[in-house]
């Protein structure tokens, strides 16, 4: 039942910057799709120049928590 309402809510949010707690840490970055029980974002990944955007998709299941960030 919680998953189907993060499911919702997540989906509503695509483009919007997020922190996400996995049991094994935590990842950052933007929402850009959800698809059935998994979520898409786009990892920014290093700093300055050696920065690159990574693709993660992450089972809803799997997260412990979610902190939506505003888009600036």
């Amino acid at each position: 039942m919680f998953e189907s309402f993060l499911e919702a809510e997540l989906t509503k949010r695509i483009g919007t910057p997020v922190e996400i707690a996995l049991s094994d840490g935590l990842v950052e970055g933007i929402i850009t799709s959800v698809t059935g029980n998994l979520l898409t974002i786009l990892q920014t990944v290093g700093y300055g120049y050696g920065t690159t955007t990574t693709p993660l998709t992450i089972s809803i299941p799997a997260i412990n928590f979610v902190t939506f960030s505003p888009v600036v």
